[in-house]
């Protein structure tokens, strides 16, 4: 066999994602807060990048005013009525928005003003109250004086889980501490008595008597009922009456009262409070329709500093200066279109998923349409996975409440309506809703849900309806009858 070199000429065509792709698509994924926060470091490591963060109250200049040949993104209207179809945002319309006359050196664009334009105190929770932790700390220094006996609470406050039980037996707390059994049990009957009743508790069911007890209602029959908690989990009556000798009606007053208790006191304090987020886009409805706007309540300004780039270059004489600031420069003017492509992409995202699921916007989630990223891509020419980067963590404002992109694509399943779809989110909040009106006596079993949907022009096989069930936590009808017994409703 005989071996020899040559040399071939052939041609292919690659990708290849630079390092400006790959931050553009990470621009693509960050929401209005993550933005400000990258900005802010790029400004610290250029120069010539301006980067202003929005103030509450106050109205930034328009484009218009800092540079008359600068553009901003516009606001996104859908007449009443509009179809799907009637004017598809595409990636040429967004590309004569975004000239690139407008990022020669020194125009200056501000990617949003600072109103305040969404409702911060509608969207925000309750005063923060003390963590778990800090309120058995408190109480530990009121009802304990003893600094034994507060040194042995305070490990148990270290010891004690989100539900509010003790996460450590009592032997491994006397061994850690050194002392004996039986004082670290007489501390914690001391603690047995804070507030909220139950915890502390080793067990569910001492959880449930401790509550009881601070109700006074820790009688002998409550007390044989919590010693056959696996007979109620069950919804066996018969066993339940035998086991607590009771008559029916008094054994469900004792299932009423079973049940209002919390058999995880510790969650009614906040373990990590997540903070309230703003809104990315924001939906508002006008008496001509729908308007689509990005929040830029929340979002920075940024521009490039002509001036003081021009200055620069000529204090300096040095090639490796020049060089220097030339690349500054133009890796301001890169990220300031960047930004802008990212907010012209979000805010086309946005439009097209609000032309396609207006009804949702004035019904509500019943009536959400399906929806996949496909289509929006090919609405507005896009590729898909740019679709997927915009929607997985931005967040959209709407009559209907504040909700994640993502939560606006659904897939379709066969019904009776205009396009033959209906989305399974809505579908699946049909059944829920359908099984909260049920007679409590005669619930509906998955067969019957399928019956009524069907009349409603959904056909659905009994099995998708037990998986819808069970997505949403609903138990069988079987379970549910014996529930209502047990409460009484039967």
């Amino acid at each position: 066999m005989k071996f020899s070199a040559s040399q071939t000429i052939s041609q292919k065509q690659s990708i290849v994602i630079t390092a400006q792709l790959q931050q553009a698509i990470k621009l693509l994924q960050m929401n209005n807060f993550e933005l400000g926060q990258f900005l802010e470091e790029q400004s610290i490591e250029n120069p010539f990048l301006d980067v202003t963060a929005p103030t509450l109250h106050e109205t930034a200049p328009s484009a218009a005013e800092q540079d008359p040949d600068a553009r901003t993104v516009q606001p996104v209207e859908i007449p009443n009525g509009e179809t799907v179809a009637d004017t598809p945002i595409t990636s040429e319309a967004m590309e004569n928005t975004f000239e690139s006359s407008m990022l020669d050196l020194g125009q200056s664009n501000s990617s949003g003003a600072a109103v305040q334009d969404w409702d911060m105190i509608a969207s925000s929770v309750a005063q923060a109250q003390p963590s778990l932790y800090a309120h058995v700390c408190a109480e530990i220094d009121r009802l304990l004086s003893a600094p034994r006996e507060r040194m042995i609470g305070y490990a148990m406050a270290e010891a004690i889980e989100p539900s509010g039980w003790l996460g450590q037996s009592l032997a491994e707390l006397a061994t850690m501490l050194r002392v004996e059994e039986q004082e670290v049990e007489r501390v914690l009957d001391k603690l047995h008595l804070l507030e909220p009743a139950g915890l502390f508790a080793r067990s569910l069911r001492e959880c449930l008597w401790l509550q009881a007890k601070a109700q006074g209602k820790d009688s002998e029959e409550f007390e044989r009922l919590l010693n056959n908690l696996e007979s109620l989990a069950n919804g066996d009556i018969k066993a339940l009456k035998k086991a607590c000798r009771v008559s029916s009606e008094k054994l469900r007053s004792m299932i009423t009262l079973l049940r209002s208790f919390n058999p995880k006191p510790g969650s009614l304090f906040e373990q990590v409070s997540e903070p309230v987020r703003a809104p990315d886009l924001i939906v508002t409805q006008t008496p001509d329709g729908w308007k689509v706007d990005l929040n830029r309540s929340t979002m920075p300004s940024v521009r490039v500093k002509r001036g003081f780039a021009k200055e620069a270059l000529k204090s300096v004489s040095k090639e490796d200066d020049k060089k220097f600031m030339s690349e500054r420069v133009a890796d301001a003017k890169w990220l300031h279109r960047a930004i802008e492509q990212r907010n012209s992409t979000t805010l086309a995202i946005g439009a097209e998923i609000v032309r396609r699921q207006q009804a949702f916007l004035d019904k509500g989630i019943g009536a959400l349409k399906p929806l996949v990223l496909r289509d929006v891509a090919e609405a507005i020419d896009v590729h898909e996975s740019t679709v997927s980067r915009v929607t997985s963590g931005l967040m959209m404002s709407t009559p209907q409440g504040s909700f994640r992109l993502k939560a606006m694509f659904s897939v379709g399943l066969q019904s009776g309506d205009a396009d033959g779809l209906e989305a399974a989110s809505a579908i699946k909040y049909k059944i829920k809703k359908l099984i909260e009106t049920e007679p409590a006596s005669k619930p509906y079993s998955d067969d019957q849900i399928v019956d009524f949907m069907a009349k409603e022009g959904v056909k659905l096989a009994r099995r998708t309806v037990a998986k819808y069930r069970d997505m949403q936590s609903i138990p069988s009808s079987f379970r549910r009858r014996r529930q209502a017994a047990m409460v009484g409703l039967t």
